[in-house]
């Protein structure tokens, strides 16, 4: 039986709450998480005055370090990533053809099935398209974009199978009430993003079981009526409607503007927030032009990715830059902005009861941090892990 203390530490369990005491782990796993110091005779490990939380979990991947989800064995990413404190990620793709999706499926699938112990544990992946609607496709292949009907949603169930976690469906579309209503029965969590719809049709799919906000403030341009007058979105839903339970946010300081931020944690509070990436292949580098899986070409700067014609052609910052600019742009200290890379995301795919909380039963996926936010150790479920603590584009 294997068993350690980790003390010397100011302990975020993930929830918003700070403990200074210890934590012990055995086997993996966490057995208790105390306050005050330990006096026992287990082996310790001494943090030295640094701030020890649960793993990072990304909920938006597309790839990083050069590599990407499309082309590249998923595991080589997680190997990385977990270098830089995020212990746990679930991969994601766009509007693609039905061949590239399920390439990927199988790739996310064998990833999951192989868990390598010093990479990031694979969640799955997420199914941001095909079910966008097609003028609001962003950066994604629009000619790819499909309506969720019976026969689309039933191949999705029946051939992209356990490797789906969440799939986006946009309000809107024909058949997207329905299809909500059947990919929960399949046990997979269902968001709303890529859409301009109404109102009413927004809260069709938010009652037939939608739950998530893809990427908060990027979904559309808003809508405005006959009269002129603005109209709710996807966002003024998911602000005045706790069944909407985590909304994404990408914090690249560009995506969505800092007073946006404001507006979302003064309506929902920390609790509701996912900090995601929408990392790409070019996330983790330097900066410059590359062309993308499908040929065309982007130039990353600044944090962002972009077209040649200057349009947002998603991130380019990885998890521990995003909790930095969430830190800085809004005010919160870091123990309680921390759950919104923690028990937040576990919390949204139902894995709370494993991941993103310091508590016993939790695996001991961990995480120091010394007081510039920088990532200092990570351990994978008690296993420390050679961490790369001098990664950082954005610094407090």
């Amino acid at each position: 039986m294997s068993q350690c203390v980790f003390q010397g530490a100011e302990i975020w369990a993930g929830d918003g709450t700070t403990v200074q005491g210890h934590l012990v782990v055995e086997n993996g796993v966490i057995l208790a998480l105390n306050a005050g110091p330990y006096r026992g005779d287990l082996a310790r490990v001494d943090l030295g005055g640094l701030s020890l939380s649960p793993g990072l979990i990304d909920l938006m991947l597309l790839g990083g370090f050069g590599r990407s989800i499309l082309r590249d064995d998923p595991l080589t990413i997680a190997a990385e990533y977990i270098r830089l404190g995020v212990t746990a990620c679930q991969f994601c793709v766009g509007t693609l053809p039905w061949e590239s999706m399920h390439q990927v499926a199988e790739k996310t699938r064998a990833g999951m099935a192989r868990d390598a112990g010093e990479a990031a544990r694979i969640l799955g992946l997420y199914l941001e398209g095909p079910f966008q609607q097609p003028d609001l496709t962003g950066a994604s292949l629009g000619e790819y974009a499909l309506v969720p009907s019976p026969e689309h949603v039933e191949r999705v169930i029946d051939g992209l199978g356990p490797a789906v976690t969440l799939v986006n469906v946009a309000p809107g579309l024909q058949g997207a009430p329905d299809a909500v209503r059947r990919f929960r029965e399949a046990g997979k969590v269902v968001a709303m993003a890529h859409s301009n719809a109404d109102v009413e049709a927004i809260r069709r799919c938010v009652d037939a079981g939608t739950t998530v906000l893809g990427h908060a403030w990027d979904n559309n341009s808003g809508r405005v009526g006959d009269s002129g007058v603005q109209q709710p979105t996807l966002e003024h839903v998911a602000l005045t409607d706790d069944r909407i339970r985590s909304i994404h946010l990408i914090c690249d300081g560009t995506h969505v503007h800092p007073v946006m931020i404001d507006i979302l944690l003064r309506c929902r509070g920390v609790e509701s927030i996912c900090l995601v990436t929408d990392g790409n292949q070019r996330s983790g580098c330097q900066d410059g032009s590359f062309l993308s899986d499908d040929g065309r070409r982007f130039t990353k700067a600044d944090g962002v990715c972009r077209t040649d014609g200057g349009w947002l052609a998603g991130s380019a910052l990885l998890l521990p830059d995003m909790f930095r600019n969430f830190v800085r742009f809004t005010g919160l200290p870091p123990a309680v902005a921390i759950r919104t890379v923690t028990l937040n995301p576990a919390a949204s795919l139902g894995l709370d009861n494993r991941l993103g909380r310091l508590a016993p039963g939790r695996v001991a996926d961990l995480v120091a941090w010394d007081r510039q936010l920088r990532v200092c150790r990570v351990w994978r479920g008690g296993c420390e892990v050679a961490a790369v603590s001098s990664f950082a584009e954005v610094r407090l």
